[in-house]
């Protein structure tokens, strides 16, 4: 299972058809505030009840011309938020409201989960190419390095939900630490 969730404090880069881009944009507001919700590699939002319930709101970054047809739209993740109701704007654009989630408090990272930090840090520093962006980046929070391990573990849609409206990073850095820790065991 691939992953290319956006979580707060994050930044990705999409490949969007130009057409689609100058469209969400004129409809995004001033300034743009775009919504990525979270989907199962493979699988279609082709309608709002297949959206995740929590998405994250983003602003634009970056934006580059990808090709003839196509943009690069780099995004950053603001906060996570929860859809209300979805509408289809113009060009099939979909348009969402949303309502606030309590955001987590900032904490240091705990002693028993530094190695959180290291082993994410470790990762891009072998992935330059694909993490360049992260060279300011918050090893000492222990959200922001939660929130960064949701968005590269390959699991489940509905987990990642789960975990993202959790009331702190803690519950959340357990259980990534309990994945990490401990292999799963074949049954068979």
């Amino acid at each position: 299972m691939k992953t290319s969730h956006l979580l707060p404090g994050g930044l990705h880069t999409y490949i969007v058809p130009e057409a689609f881009y100058l469209s969400a944009l004129s409809q995004a507001g001033n300034p743009p505030a775009l919504l990525i919700a979270m989907q199962e590699e493979g699988s279609e939002l082709e309608t709002p009840s297949a959206i995740s319930p929590i998405v994250t709101l983003c602003h634009v970054a970056d934006f580059n011309r990808h090709d003839t047809h196509h943009m690069a739209l780099t995004l950053q993740g603001i906060e996570c938020v929860k859809v209300e109701s979805i509408t289809l704007g113009d060009n099939d654009v979909k348009l969402g409201t949303y309502s606030p989630l309590p955001q987590w408090r900032q904490q240091n990272t705990p002693q028993e989960y530094e190695y959180l930090s290291n082993k994410l840090a470790q990762y891009y520093r072998s992935n330059p190419a694909l993490h360049h962006h992260f060279n300011l980046a918050q090893y000492d929070e222990l959200g922001w390095v939660c929130l960064r391990w949701l968005e590269l573990l390959p699991i489940e849609v509905k987990q990642k939900q789960l975990l993202l409206s959790q009331p702190s990073p803690n519950q959340v850095a357990e259980f990534i630490d309990k994945l990490l820790r401990y292999p799963l065991e074949n049954d068979e």
